[in-house]
């Protein structure tokens, strides 16, 4: 029990602490924010998806199995089905 207790006292000291060095850091300089700024843009352009990564969004989805199977029956295509029981992204 007594564990227990250490482990919530150290918990609200670590939050107590961050909250006062929150209150206590000082705006940074301008020179860095705008490096810090120029920093974020540049990566952000680094990982935007190319026009030609997103090519699969050009493709006119069907979320409808009955509407899909006749418009595959209608244009002699296969049908790609892909089902999930959750978010496919909730793990990540």
């Amino acid at each position: 029990m007594a564990s227990k207790a250490i482990r919530t006292f150290l918990c609200v000291l670590v939050l107590v602490a961050g909250f006062a060095h929150a209150q206590d850091s000082t705006r940074p300089s301008e020179p860095n924010a705008t490096l810090a700024a120029e920093h974020v843009a540049r990566r952000a352009d680094e990982l935007r998806p190319s026009p030609a990564q997103l090519k699969w969004q050009q493709i006119p989805w069907l979320t409808d199995l009955a509407e899909g199977l006749q418009v595959a029956e209608r244009e002699k295509r296969p049908v790609f089905l892909w089902g999930s029981d959750d978010e496919p992204l909730e793990r990540c």
